[in-house]
């Protein structure tokens, strides 16, 4: 997936902050990255659905970079 493709939707999850939405991610055929925006602000929650492992966003940018590296990166 493009990291153009990815700020889309990211953007797209905070532009509606007021509502909860999930945007799942995968790799391999496999649900990777959840990702939500917590509501009532633009931080973003990514959840790594492997590890359970919560990251906090508030850059899209940094986000995008963080879920472009792990869902293009090759399989372990």
């Amino acid at each position: 997936m493009k990291k153009e493709d990815i700020q889309v939707l990211l953007d797209t999850i905070r532009q509606y902050n007021d509502v909860e939405i999930t945007q799942t991610f995968t790799k391999n055929y496999e649900d990777w990255i959840d990702v939500k925006c917590i509501t009532g602000t633009h931080k973003l929650e990514l959840t790594y659905l492997q590890s359970g492992k919560v990251e906090y966003y508030e850059s899209i940018q940094e986000a995008v970079d963080v879920i472009h590296k792990n869902i293009s990166s090759a399989a372990l």
